[in-house]
């Protein structure tokens, strides 16, 4: 299958600030003072550099974040901090769209704070996932339409009951929240830089499905490296890249449908109008991958080579990994790999965002306290 990648024209430009200082040091405050926040690994990968013919690969594997297998609860888990904080006891019921990440994590916290979930899940969710959702006490309801039609049936019924959304996905007159759950996911970027050290990457690559987690990485890249930040990547399913469309667009671009995908989590055709303001000033490239792509990256880490340590992926958690593959061999590519300099020297970093849909591994709900699976 061919690649479908996007490029920036011309130089690069300044970008604007996303994030303020005092956003940033309330993520760290509020992570330093909870129990149980220990980073999740930054794995290097030599074998699989040495393959590539680059000098470094290290991967953030978010697969068992406080024992859940994704990324998203360090979003979630900061909002519902700050909803808690600004609400008290008036904070009742929380809703979500999902198919399955976001809306565990969201149900995952809310069940530690005594709150209620409810989450809706699109068409097509397996019943793994919505057992999963269950087993977090979250109550769900199955839709009967796709992942952008299931956000604005959520939002009907939250204001129409007096829940209180959270979404990762903003639209107008709903910004605050999905703030919040991006403000929180640079906290995989601050574990991530103390385990990179004094020399950071020449190159990050990030998964892309409505945009939040890629703008997160964005605007924390702008906020701590300037205009000296590392190339920015993004990742996406082939027939489902609306970061990609809309970076080409030079405008946020609606996709008239998604194709069907393995990467589920990534599937989305609308991207998030504030992902979107983090995003567009900053990414370098775009790259649209296929499903094979995302299953030899799966097969890459779980069979790894030489001292590389094993790491257990879903499709969706891969595609940064595909991404890679892609860009270090596909001749149609050659004129990317140049743009962003890659050689022998070259360090890039990229996420594992969830583990292979083993059966859970979280507490037990006694214990302590995705548009289409929340694509990011």
């Amino acid at each position: 299958m061919a690649i479908d990648w996007w490029l920036r024209p011309g130089p690069r430009r300044p970008a604007p600030s996303f994030f303020s200082d005092a956003e940033l040091d309330e993520v760290r405050t509020f992570y330093a003072a909870m129990s149980g926040a220990t980073p999740t690994p930054l794995h290097r990968l030599p074998g699989l550099a040495a393959k590539l013919g680059i000098e470094d690969v290290l991967v953030k594997d978010e697969s068992g974040r406080f024992g859940l297998p994704a990324f998203k609860i360090v979003g979630a888990r900061y909002a519902i901090g700050k909803l808690v904080e600004q609400r008290g006891g008036r904070l009742r019921h929380l809703a979500c769209a999902t198919a399955g990440n976001h809306g565990r994590a969201v149900a995952h916290a809310a069940h530690g704070l005594g709150l209620e979930a409810h989450v809706y899940v699109p068409v097509g969710t397996t019943p793994a996932r919505v057992e999963a959702l269950r087993s977090e006490g979250a109550h769900v309801v199955v839709t009967s339409v796709e992942y952008d039609d299931t956000v604005r049936l959520m939002a009907e019924d939250a204001a129409e009951s007096g829940w209180t959304i959270v979404s990762d996905t903003a639209w107008p007159g709903y910004e605050q929240i999905p703030r919040w759950i991006m403000a929180g996911y640079t906290r995989l970027l601050e574990e991530a830089a103390t385990g990179w050290g004094a020399r950071p990457p020449d190159i990050l690559i990030v998964q892309a499905g409505v945009g939040s987690l890629a703008g997160a990485v964005a605007g924390w890249l702008v906020a701590r490296f300037g205009d000296q930040r590392p190339h920015l990547v993004t990742a996406e399913p082939a027939g489902a890249a609306c970061v990609l469309e809309s970076l080409r667009a030079g405008r946020l671009a609606s996709l008239a449908s998604c194709a069907p995908t393995a990467m589920v989590g990534l599937r989305c055709g609308e991207v998030s109008p504030l992902a979107w303001t983090a995003l567009e000033p900053v990414v370098d490239a775009a790259i649209a991958i296929g499903d094979d792509l995302a299953t030899e990256a799966i097969d890459r880490l779980e069979h790894p080579l030489g001292s590389d340590p094993r790491i257990c992926s879903g499709a969706s958690g891969a595609a940064g990994v595909a991404a890679l593959l892609a860009l270090s061999r596909d001749p149609a590519l050659a004129e990317l790999r140049g743009s962003l300099g890659i050689d022998d020297r070259t360090r890039v970093v990229t996420l594992v965002t969830e583990g292979d849909g083993s059966p859970p591994t979280s507490a037990s709900r006694s214990g302590p306290p995705e548009r289409l699976g929340e694509p990011g």
